[in-house]
C-alpha cells in the first residue's frame, strides 16, 4: 500500500510553482462534475434526463470520494509536507475539495427543489408519507408487507449494542423512538430514547408510483414508505413519538493485493474485494435536520472523527439512483429515440470479415450499430475458416453477447484466448465471473501483465486461406461493452493490413510470455512507446513552427494530467504551435497564460454522450497524421498501462475524422471553456449564428449522409476553424 501512495504522492518540503503552471487535480475532476451538473440545469435538456443528469452527478461525487479523496486522506497522513505529483500541498487540496463539494451539493440540492416543481407543473409530484392520502396510505401499508417487510432488518442499537458496519454507498435510516409521557427536547427523554438502524434495501425499486388521479403521477422515495409504517414496525416499544434520518457512508475503494505467490491473482482479488467492503470511512452524509444529540451518538458508535468530510445533506442521499427515474410513458420529457445508424459498407456485407479485408472500416458509436462487432464474433466463432480469435476484456457487459460469441467460438472447436483484466476498477467481480465463465467454456484465459492493467482494445481473428491464414484486427478507444456503447462515444478501427494484424498478434503473445519485448513500427504501445512517440510528434511541430511553417494539433482525450506531456505543449506554445484541447473530464494544463500557454485553447463537451474517444491530430507539414488512442495523457496510462495508439492512414477514414473534430471545435451548445476558474462557461455562438450541438449534428449527418465527410462536402463550416487545414 505505501509503494501504492508513494506513487501518486510524493513527501517533499520544498517549495512548489504548482498553482502557476497547473490546475490541480482534484479540483479539475469537480470542475468536470459540475459540467454535468450545469445539464441538469439547463432548460433545453428535457426534463426527466435532467432529473437523470443529477443523478449522475451523485454517482460521479460517490467514487470521487471512494478513489480520490481516500488517496488524499491517507497520504495526509504520510507526512505534513506531502505533496500530490503536480505538487500541491495535500492537505490544503483536501481543505479546498471539501469546500467546493459543500458549494456543488448546495447547488445540486437548488436545482432539485427546482426541478420538483417543474416535474409538478407536468402532472409528476414527489410526495412523502406526510402528504400520503388515504388510498396511498393503504397501498403503501400493502405494499410495506408485501416487498418491503420480508427484505428489512432493523437492528436496535445502544448501551453496549454495537452500532453495524455500514456498508459503502448504501442507504441507511437512523430511527429514534421517543418513550412515551415525554417530550423529544426534554433531558431525561434524550437520555431515553431508543435508536435503531435501518438499511433501505438497494435491489428494490428506489421510486413507487402511488395511486394518483388520472393524468397524474405521485411517486414516493422507497425511505418514505418505510417512514410510514415505522410505527408499526416498532410497535412493541410502544413509542410516544418516532423520527428517522437518512445516513449514508462512502469508504475507500482501494484494493491492495498482495504479493503472496502461493495465492491465485483470483484468490488475492477475492480477498481484496472483501476488505474493500470494510474500507476506512471517507464521507459520512447525514440529513441535515437530524437532532443533534442523534449525530453526536452515531459519530461516537462510528468512532468518527469531527473533519470536514462528515457533510450535512438533505432529507434524501443517494441520488445516484436518480439515473434510473422513470418516465411514466411521457417520450416528450425524455431524449427522442435515436436507433443506431447502419454504417454502410458492413450494411451490405454477406461476410463482415471478407468486407474488412477490401479495406479498412471506422465504426463511430454509438451513433452506429454495435452490433457489427458483435456479429463478426459471432461469424467467426461459426466460420470453419476461422482458426483462432484473441481478444482482450477490460469492462464488459454483464450477461455479454460478446462474452458468448467467445465461448461459442470455443466450443467450435476454434482456439480463443482472452486477457481478462481483472483489476478494472469497480468491475472487479464481474471480470471474475467472466474469466470462470470463459475458462470453464474451454477459452484459454490469462491475466494481463504483472504490474500493468491492460487498457488496450484489441482483437485479432485468424482464418484459413489456401495455404496460408488472413488476419483482421480491432484497435479502438472504448471497451467491448455493448451496453455502454449505446451511451458512450467512441471509435473502432477494423482493418486487415498485415503490418497492423501482425503487431497485435505480437501483442497477444506478449499477454501470454510477457517476459519477451516486441518492436512496434505501426502500433504506439505503453508503457514503451507512448510517451516518446507524442513527444516525438510534438518536437516535429515545435520544430515546423520555429522555421516559420503551418504548425498546429487538437488533442481529444478525456483527461490529461501529465505533467511531463503539459510541460511540452507549454514549450509547443511558446514556440508558436497552436494547440487545441478537447478535454471532456479532468485538465491540469492551464490555457491562455502569456507567455506560457497563449496558444493553447481548452474545451470539454458534456451531453447527452459520454465522450469517450482519444483522437489526436498533428499538423504534419500540411499533411494531418490522424491518431486513435485507448490512452489519456495521464501518467499511468503511458507508463504503468499497456495501452495502444494506431495511425489512421485510409484517406476516407482521415477525412471522417477531420469532419468529427471540425463538429467538435464547432460545438456552442455543450462546449464549455476550460480554465484555471473553473467556471464552466460555455462557448458562445457567433453573432447571428445559431447554436451547434456537435453530438445531435453528427447523428443528422450520419443519418442524411451515411459519412461525415460526405456531410462536410455538402454542407461545409464558414469559416472553418483556423486550427485546421485541409488535408
Amino acid at each position: 500500500m505505501a509503494a501504492k501512495i508513494r506513487a501518486i504522492f510524493t513527501d517533499v518540503g520544498k517549495t512548489t510553482n504548482a498553482h502557476e503552471r497547473f490546475i490541480n487535480r482534484e479540483m479539475g475532476w469537480l470542475a468536470f462534475n459540475h459540467r454535468v451538473l450545469q445539464e441538469a440545469a439547463t432548460p433545453s435538456v428535457p426534463l426527466i434526463e435532467r432529473v437523470r443528469f443529477l443523478g449522475i452527478f451523485s454517482n460521479n461525487l460517490d467514487e470521487f470520494f471512494r478513489v480520490r479523496v481516500a488517496n488524499l486522506i491517507r497520504a495526509s497522513l504520510v507526512g505534513p509536507d506531502t505533496r500530490t505529483t503536480l505538487g500541491f500541498d495535500v492537505r490544503e487540496t483536501l481543505g479546498r475539495v471539501q469546500q467546493r463539494v459543500v458549494d456543488l451539493q448546495a447547488e445540486n440540492n437548488r436545482i432539485f427543489a427546482e426541478l420538483e416543481d417543474a416535474l409538478h407543473a407536468e402532472g409528476i409530484h414527489f410526495v412523502d408519507e406526510t402528504e400520503f392520502d388515504g388510498p396511498q396510505q393503504e397501498f403503501a401499508a400493502r405494499y410495506f408487507q408485501r416487498v418491503i417487510r420480508p427484505v428489512l432488518v432493523p437492528i436496535m442499537v445502544g448501551g453496549t449494542v454495537p452500532f453495524p458496519e455500514l456498508r459503502d454507498g448504501t442507504l441507511y435510516l437512523a430511527v429514534g423512538l421517543v418513550p412515551g409521557g415525554k417530550a423529544v427536547s426534554a433531558p431525561d427523554d434524550v437520555r431515553r430514547t431508543v435508536y435503531a438502524v435501518i438499511e433501505v434495501p438497494s435491489h428494490l425499486e428506489r421510486f413507487v408510483e402511488l395511486p394518483s388521479p388520472a393524468g397524474q403521477h405521485h411517486v414516493a422515495f422507497l425511505e418514505d414508505i418505510i417512514r410510514q409504517e415505522l410505527p408499526r414496525l416498532f410497535a412493541l416499544f410502544a413509542p410516544e413519538r418516532i423520527f428517522a434520518h437518512a445516513i449514508k457512508v462512502t469508504r475507500d475503494a482501494e484494493i491492495d493485493v498482495d504479493d503472496d505467490l502461493t495465492r491465485s491473482l483470483m484468490e488475492k482479488m477475492a480477498s481484496g474485494l472483501a476488505r474493500r467492503k470494510r474500507g476506512d470511512y471517507v464521507r459520512f452524509l447525514y440529513d441535515a435536520r437530524m437532532p443533534k444529540e442523534m449525530l453526536a451518538f452515531i459519530k461516537r458508535k462510528l468512532k468518527l472523527v469531527d473533519t470536514g468530510n462528515i457533510i450535512a445533506g438533505s432529507r434524501y442521499h443517494n441520488r445516484k439512483d436518480l439515473m434510473g427515474f422513470p418516465d411514466f410513458g411521457r417520450s416528450e420529457l425524455v431524449f427522442p429515440a435515436r436507433p443506431a445508424l447502419p454504417q454502410p459498407r458492413l450494411a451490405r456485407a454477406t461476410n463482415l470479415f471478407d468486407e474488412v479485408s477490401k479495406g479498412d472500416v471506422l465504426l463511430h458509436f454509438p451513433y452506429q450499430e454495435y452490433g457489427y462487432i458483435v456479429d463478426l464474433l459471432r461469424e467467426s466463432a461459426m466460420d470453419p475458416r476461422v482458426l483462432s480469435i484473441r481478444i482482450n476484456l477490460y469492462r464488459v457487459a454483464r450477461h455479454s453477447q460478446i462474452t458468448n460469441a467467445l465461448i461459442n467460438a470455443a466450443r467450435n472447436g476454434k482456439q480463443v484466448q482472452v486477457v481478462v483484466e481483472i483489476a478494472a476498477r469497480f468491475d472487479e467481480r464481474n471480470n471474475m465471473q467472466v474469466a470462470q465463465d470463459l475458462q470453464e467454456a474451454g477459452v484459454q484465459v490469462l491475466f494481463g501483465v504483472p504490474g500493468l492493467k491492460v487498457h488496450a482494445k484489441l482483437f485479432h481473428i485468424a482464418r484459413r486461406r489456401g495455404k496460408g491464414t488472413e488476419s483482421i484486427a480491432h484497435v479502438g478507444t472504448g471497451n467491448f461493452h455493448e451496453r455502454n456503447a449505446r451511451i458512450y462515444a467512441d471509435f473502432s478501427l477494423l482493418t486487415a493490413d498485415t503490418t497492423t494484424t501482425s503487431e497485435v498478434e505480437r501483442l497477444f503473445h506478449f499477454f501470454e510470455h510477457n517476459y519477451e519485448r516486441s518492436v512496434f513500427r505501426t502500433l504506439i504501445v505503453s508503457p514503451y512507446s507512448t510517451r516518446r512517440r507524442f513527444e516525438a510528434l510534438i518536437d516535429r511541430e515545435i520544430e515546423a513552427a520555429e522555421a516559420g511553417r503551418e504548425a498546429w494539433m487538437v488533442l481529444k482525450v478525456n483527461n490529461i494530467i501529465d505533467a511531463e506531456m503539459i510541460a511540452k505543449l507549454y514549450e509547443a506554445s511558446r514556440a508558436g504551435v497552436r494547440i487545441r484541447l478537447l478535454v471532456r473530464g479532468i485538465c491540469s494544463l492551464i490555457p491562455g497564460v502569456p507567455g506560457m500557454s497563449d496558444g493553447i485553447s481548452v474545451t470539454s463537451i458534456v451531453g447527452r454522450y459520454l465522450e469517450h474517444s482519444r483522437v489526436l491530430v498533428f499538423a504534419n507539414g500540411g499533411d494531418p497524421e490522424y491518431f486513435l488512442s485507448s490512452a489519456d495523457w495521464m501518467t499511468r496510462n503511458l507508463d504503468r498501462r499497456v495501452e495502444v495508439s494506431i495511425p489512421v492512414r485510409d484517406a476516407a477514414l482521415k477525412a471522417e475524422l477531420r469532419a468529427f473534430i471540425d463538429l467538435q471545435l464547432h460545438d456552442t451548445r455543450k462546449a464549455r471553456v476550460v480554465d484555471v476558474s473553473g467556471g464552466n462557461a460555455f462557448v458562445a455562438p457567433a453573432p447571428g449564428a445559431e447554436p451547434l450541438s456537435s453530438q445531435d449534428e453528427v447523428y443528422r449527418r450520419l443519418a442524411q449522409y451515411g459519412s461525415l465527410a460526405a456531410a462536410a462536402e455538402a454542407e461545409p463550416f464558414a469559416p472553418s476553424p483556423p486550427v485546421l487545414s485541409r488535408a
